[in-house]
C-alpha cells in the first residue's frame, strides 16, 4: 500500500512550544521514519469560543474536532498526541522496511518525512 497517513494539526504546527501536542506528534512521526501528509486543520484558539471559524471540515475528515489527529490509510483515526506518539513508536523500524499501515515509502532516518502540507478551508 503506497498511501501515507495524514496528520491533522493546528496552526501552531512545528513552530509551537516544544511541549505542544501537534509539534510532539510530528516529531514522533519523523523520529519513527513515518512519511505522512499534513493538514493544518485548526486556526486560532483551542477554546471553541475563541476559535476562528469552525472545525466542521476536520469533523468530516476524522469524525472529531480534536487536534492532533492521525488518519491512517485504512481509515482508522488516532486522536490525542500521546496515542499518536505511541503508534509512531510502535512503527519504529518498520516504517522504512514495509509499506503496511505506516504508509512509508522507505525514507531514511533523519530525513524530513512530511511529504505534503495543506490547510483546510473553513468558514471564517
Amino acid at each position: 500500500m503506497d498511501e501515507k497517513p495524514t496528520l491533522f494539526v493546528c496552526h501552531g504546527d512545528d513552530g509551537g512550544p516544544k511541549m505542544h501536542p501537534c509539534r510532539r506528534a510530528q516529531e514522533a512521526l519523523r523520529a519513527a521514519g513515518v512519511e505522512y501528509d499534513k493538514v493544518i486543520a485548526g486556526n486560532g484558539s483551542p477554546f471553541p469560543f475563541l476559535r476562528k471559524g469552525s472545525r466542521e471540515e476536520l469533523r468530516k475528515a476524522t469524525g472529531d474536532t480534536k487536534l492532533p489527529a492521525l488518519k491512517l490509510p485504512d481509515g482508522t483515526v488516532i486522536t490525542h498526541s500521546r496515542a499518536i506518539i505511541s503508534w509512531a513508536e510502535a512503527q519504529g523500524g518498520r516504517a522504512g522496511a514495509q509499506g503496511g499501515s505506516a504508509g512509508a515509502q522507505g525514507g531514511s532516518a533523519g530525513a524530513p518525512h512530511e511529504t505534503a502540507s495543506t490547510q483546510l478551508e473553513e468558514g471564517r
